[in-house]
């Protein structure tokens, strides 16, 4: 995804409903190549085309893969470029089925020697084909919503090694409960996954502060950080430092953004040619 599909999905997320003539007069482009982007994005179902415009795609249930990609999209990048830099060279690296591990895993492509282990289908086809990371995927049945793997036995990652950093997304989280997970055979392969990295991250926008989740797949105690944006509760932050978790709020708007940010005036605009 270009800077140019990331600023559309942005004003998208914070609008609703964009303009072609308002995006094209806002990033200096013509509305023909905005016409494009927008089929571009279209077809990756990451939004739905309308009339002079886009709007978001449809909302399921859970949200299949592209659908959540899209959905805070401007914070889970901020959040996957703090997380970015926990990454070294060689290191050996978790992530689980969320699209917030997957905006980081495109941020580390360039990392040399990372042994990657991952139930994500879109997560694991991204390095294999961009990266000359060894890629690795524990076995389990293939579930459409999340494009990743579930069912995943502790046995299958018996023997591999400790995994040095593992990043999770999460449907909510508590000071109590840990990190949270909405369906059973989801938590327990984050589970899994989890008890075999020697740091756990929990990687999600601000949001899910007051998200919700059945079933606990880390503590608290083994939770090693949090890393959201700056939008996360200051009250709900410093319970998490209470436990001994480190919290770390990504900036939304950094200083490159904010030279050369986008008008809401212009993006709702269809002043340029449609």
């Amino acid at each position: 995804m270009n800077e140019r599909e990331t600023r559309i999905l942005e004003a998208l997320e914070q609008q609703g409903t964009v303009q072609v003539g308002g995006l094209a007069e806002a990033l200096g482009v013509s509305a023909v190549t905005i016409r494009k982007d927008l089929e571009s994005l279209e077809q990756r179902r990451l939004l739905r085309r309308i009339r002079g415009g886009a709007t978001r795609p449809q909302p399921h249930v859970e949200g299949e893969f592209p659908e959540r990609m899209a959905v805070s999209a401007r914070a889970k990048k901020a959040v996957a470029v703090a997380a970015a830099e926990l990454i070294e060279d060689g290191d050996t690296v978790a992530f689980d089925t969320s699209s917030t591990a997957h905006f980081i895993a495109r941020e580390v492509l360039g990392r040399r020697d990372l042994v990657v282990i991952t139930q994500s289908l879109p997560t694991a086809t991204l390095f294999f084909e961009m990266s000359s990371a060894q890629v690795i995927m524990p076995g389990g049945i293939l579930r459409r919503e999340s494009s990743g793997l579930v069912g995943t036995r502790p046995e299958h990652l018996v023997g591999r090694g400790r995994i040095a950093k593992g990043f999770f997304g999460v449907t909510g989280l508590s000071a109590v409960g840990g990190l949270l997970e909405l369906g059973l055979d989801e938590s327990e392969s984050k589970r899994v996954l989890a008890e075999a990295c020697d740091e756990v991250y929990g990687v999600f926008s601000s949001d899910k502060a007051s998200g919700f989740g059945f079933h606990s797949f880390c503590p608290v105690e083994s939770v090693t950080g949090l890393i959201t944006d700056e939008a996360f509760p200051a009250a709900d932050a410093a319970e998490w430092e209470a436990a001994g978790v480190s919290v770390r709020l990504a900036p939304l708007s950094p200083p490159a953004a904010r030279a050369s940010p986008l008008r809401h005036d212009a993006l709702a605009s269809g002043t340029a040619a449609q």
